[in-house]
C-alpha cells in the first residue's frame, strides 16, 4: 500500500501553501498523505466529513483551494452534478478535482461524464488502489463554466 499511496502523493503540485479540502466518507488511509503533501508546503488541509449530501455542499469562497479530493461520496448524493458545480468554483484556475470512488459502485462513466459536464477537462482514471477508482479531472480558467 506504500507504493500506491507515494504514486497518490504525486498527484499534487508542489504550490508554496498549498490548500486542499478532503470531503471524506471513510477512506482514512489517504488521510496521512494528504497531510504530509500540505505539511511539506505551508499548506492547510480542511476535512469535512460525509454524512449526507447536504454536508457536501460546500460553502466556500470562488477559487479557495488547490486541490478538492472526494471520498466516496458522489455514489450517495441524488444530485452529484451540484456538488462538482461548487466543487468547479470552490477550485483555483487550473486546479485539479480527485475522486475516489468504490468500484464496486460501478459509476465510474458516469462520474466521467458528469465531470465532462461540468466544465472539468483533462478527465483520468488512474488504476492505482484495488477498492478505488481514481479519477482525475482539472478546471481550466474560461473553459466553460467561466468562473
Amino acid at each position: 500500500m506504500q507504493k500506491e499511496l507515494n504514486l497518490f502523493k504525486e498527484l499534487f503540485q508542489p504550490f508554496i501553501n498549498i490548500s486542499i479540502l478532503h470531503i471524506n466518507n471513510g477512506i482514512d488511509f489517504i488521510n496521512p498523505t494528504i497531510e504530509g503533501v500540505s505539511s511539506s508546503l505551508d499548506g492547510k488541509v480542511q476535512y469535512i466529513q460525509f454524512i449526507d449530501e447536504k454536508s457536501a455542499r460546500l460553502k466556500a469562497s470562488a477559487r479557495e483551494f488547490e486541490y478538492i479530493v472526494l471520498s466516496d461520496i458522489l455514489s450517495y448524493c441524488p444530485n452529484k452534478d451540484k456538488i462538482l458545480k461548487l466543487a468547479y468554483k470552490a477550485l483555483e484556475n487550473s486546479a485539479n478535482i480527485i475522486i475516489l470512488e468504490k468500484k464496486s459502485n460501478e459509476n465510474l462513466d458516469e462520474i466521467k461524464e458528469l465531470l465532462d459536464n461540468t466544465s472539468f477537462v483533462a478527465i483520468n482514471n488512474i488504476d492505482l488502489f484495488d477498492e478505488y477508482h481514481l479519477i482525475t479531472a482539472k478546471k481550466l480558467h474560461m473553459w466553460g463554466s467561466g468562473l
